[in-house]
């Protein structure tokens, strides 16, 4: 029998089972535990405990060599890793479109060579592929993991042994501080536009090494018997334990990681320190110690599944499908545990070499495993490449940089001309009418684009939202701040469009968060009346405001529904992607009903994309053969330039004496069928024509 095995401890498996099913339940949804992630952070505690005390025990005995070492993680963790990749790979070629199988294949390598937690964060910008659908998105923590695994031996190898304790903890509290300044003081890397501080404090080893740290840091004192003094006795361990779960379901830090990481892993290690026995024996424990030996299993298996459902679904997966992913993961988990992981790990005995050269074939088949999806890709219809390109065609406007509030650093970029006399103002869906109010007659000069991905034209106020925390928010009000100073202060312009979803800020029902006056609140009223505040002060310096209407939506990803049609992929719950105006009145009837109110009290005029796209019940996708949509509302290049063109915007910005009647516009839709228009590249499924005459009239949600 193993050392492993013999070292068994139930105060380790009861957490690791406690961390896994936390973050089971925060990626199924069923439960209301917001900070679920919160489980990779007490395994990281754990996994630097269990790693360095092998590694000192070794050390300390003269016994440790790296091909053992390496031997026995690679027997613990690529069975079950292959195992689930190939499983995951088969599944990919029912699910997964062109697109995503090459960001699939670059999560493969990236897992395979042990840096997803590098490549990942170069495939979860704003305009890609949402993280829901990433089926090795959870494999950065492994990553993150593997590479402290390599970087761990070599460097108590080198430390004198009466050094490492003090290395170890100089080295966790320099991660710590530069983790929690990342975290707290974002910033952007001037040659990486997209890539910021929070993102590399979240998934780079230098900056969430502190966590793994803590956990060597204890096995250090361990092996010296140093940890008992302050091991805590049963039943403040067990009042740690509730307060991980208070932080799991109430976290205390809207920014990850920070305080409520720092108060996880100092719980973890109080609660590994010393004696292993404060757990009380029942059922309960029990229950949740098995779980821990299925951990590794569990979390290899439940996030692909998800995954798939997310894709599937075109974003939101019902909540009993949910249900029944979660008993499957946990089916599938004890089935690998038992079959792979369990066999490799105690019975699978070979040397080194035959071990090593094994291994390596296999990762080399898996690295290969994509290939014919991405062949196939080359032998797309002319249909389905002409889909694919207008979807994935990034549409932030004037410049990329402008996508990201670049205006202020990079200015001319972001201006069409000197002296501009309209201001794009908003986030990505006033990014997205750009290419459009370049080709509107009715665009009175040059164009000036002021724009933040995720941050509408609001005064004062930012949602905080998934992948957008307190920090963030701080910055999107200071950038709004600075933008409306700007506008108020430039002479040239004289009229303002404003574009936002405002789905996070006047939706009926509960909302998102915002941060407001240094505060967190969550009122709808106070975010219209921070919009008619922006309104009126455009007005009061003499400028015309005008909104135009984020586009129809149904609340889910209709590019790519238009996609996976096209591709003869799955899709579940849906027979086509064209939509009814009862599906956008349920998810955007509260925007719809702020703008009307905005609009009356502030005189404001709104312009309403749904007039150039749908008629009395049903809402279109396609226009002359191209999308309308690139994702779940962000219209394509094309779109825009067809439909946003034709908004009238002459009447608004003409002198009085200009122009006479503004342009009639109706649509007319093919909505018998709309998947057969997608399949016929020369019938398109909606087209746009000028009348005249009262037919023309529309009617408008």
């Amino acid at each position: 029998m193993s050392t492993e095995r013999r070292s068994f401890r139930k105060d380790i498996q009861f957490l690791r089972g406690l961390a896994v099913l936390a973050v089971l339940l925060y990626h199924a949804k069923l439960l209301p535990v917001e900070a679920g992630y919160l489980g990779v952070d007490v395994f990281f505690v754990l996994s630097g405990f269990l790693i360095t005390s092998i590694i000192l025990k070794g050390l300390d005995k003269g016994t440790f060599s790296f091909s053992g070492f390496y031997l026995r993680r690679a027997k613990r963790l690529l069975p079950a890793a292959y195992s689930t990749l190939l499983g995951t790979t088969l599944l990919g070629y029912l699910f997964l479109t062109p697109p995503q199988w090459e960001d699939y294949a670059r999560q493969l390598a990236g897992m395979l060579t042990f840096t997803a937690n590098i490549a990942l964060p170069l495939q979860t910008g704003y305009f890609e592929a949402a993280a829901e659908g990433k089926p090795l998105l959870h494999t950065w923590s492994l990553s993150l993991e593997e590479q402290y695994y390599f970087v761990m031996p070599l460097l108590l190898l080198l430390l004198p042994k009466n050094w490492r304790g003090i290395a170890l903890l100089t080295i966790a509290i320099v991660s710590a501080a530069l983790c929690f300044y990342f975290v707290s003081y974002p910033f952007t890397y001037w040659r990486l536009p997209w890539f910021d501080s929070p993102t590399m404090a979240f998934y780079f080893l230098p900056l969430r090494a502190w966590e793994l740290m803590a956990g060597s840091i204890l096995a250090y004192l361990s092996l010296r018997g140093a940890d008992r003094r302050f091991s805590p006795p049963s039943w403040i361990k067990l009042a740690l334990v509730l307060i991980i779960l208070y932080l799991m379901i109430q976290p205390l830090d809207g920014t990850h990681p920070r305080l409520d990481a720092l108060l996880v892993v100092l719980a973890t290690m109080f609660l590994i320190a010393g004696r292993d026995d404060w757990l009380p024996n029942n059922r309960l424990t029990r229950g949740m110690v098995k779980i821990g030996d299925w951990s590794y299993s569990l979390y290899l298996v439940h996030w692909p599944l998800f995954a798939f459902a997310f894709i599937a679904y075109l974003g939101e997966i019902p909540p009993w499908v949910r249900l029944l992913l979660l008993a499957f993961s946990f089916l599938l988990a004890y089935l690998q545990y038992e079959h792979v992981e369990q066999r490799f790990r105690y019975g699978w005995q070979v040397n080194p070499r035959k071990a090593f050269l094994s291994l390596g074939l296999i990762t080399l088949a898996l690295l290969l495993s994509p290939a014919p999806a991405l062949l196939l890709e080359k032998q797309a219809t002319p249909t389905e490449r002409t889909i694919l390109q207008a979807i994935h065609q990034h549409n932030r406007g004037l410049h990329d940089v402008c996508g990201k509030g670049g205006f202020f650093d990079q200015p001319e970029r972001c201006t069409s001309g000197p002296d501009p006399i309209v201001a794009v103002w908003g986030d990505s869906y006033a990014m997205h009418l750009v290419p459009g109010l370049l080709n509107n007659p009715g665009l009175p000069g040059a164009m000036v684009q002021i724009t933040k991905s995720s941050c509408a034209p609001i005064r004062g106020i930012a949602a905080i939202e998934p992948g957008f925390d307190a920090v963030w928010a701080k910055g999107c009000v200071a950038f709004n701040e600075k933008a409306l100073d700007f506008i108020l202060e430039t002479p040239s312009i004289r009229f303002v469009i404003l574009s936002s979803p405002f789905i996070a800020h006047f939706s009926h029902g509960p909302l998102e968060l915002f941060y407001w006056d240094k505060q967190l609140t969550a009122d709808r009223n106070l975010a219209i009346q921070q919009m008619k505040e922006t309104l009126l002060l455009i007005k009061a310096a003499g400028k015309e405001p005008i909104l135009i209407s984020p586009p129809p939506m149904p609340g889910y990803d209709i590019g790519e529904c238009l996609v996976r049609r096209a591709s003869g992929l799955l899709v579940f719950g849906r027979e086509g992607c064209d939509f009814s105006l009862s599906e956008t009145h349920d998810y955007q009837g509260g925007v719809v009903e702020a703008l009307n109110m905005l609009s009356r009290e502030t005189d404001t005029p709104v312009l309403w994309l749904s007039k150039l796209t749908c008629n009395q019940n049903r809402c279109a996708t396609m226009i002359d053969g191209i999308p309308i949509y690139r994702d779940g509302g962000h219209l394509t290049v094309e779109a825009s330039k067809k439909i946003v063109s034709r908004l009238p915007l002459v009447e608004l910005t003409a002198p009085a004496d200009g122009p006479g009647a503004p342009t009639q516009i109706t649509v007319s839709t093919n909505l018998e069928k709309p998947e057969e228009a997608m399949k016929n590249e020369n019938t398109p499924s909606f087209s746009i024509t000028e009348v005249t005459g009262p037919d023309a009239n529309q009617k408008s949600h």
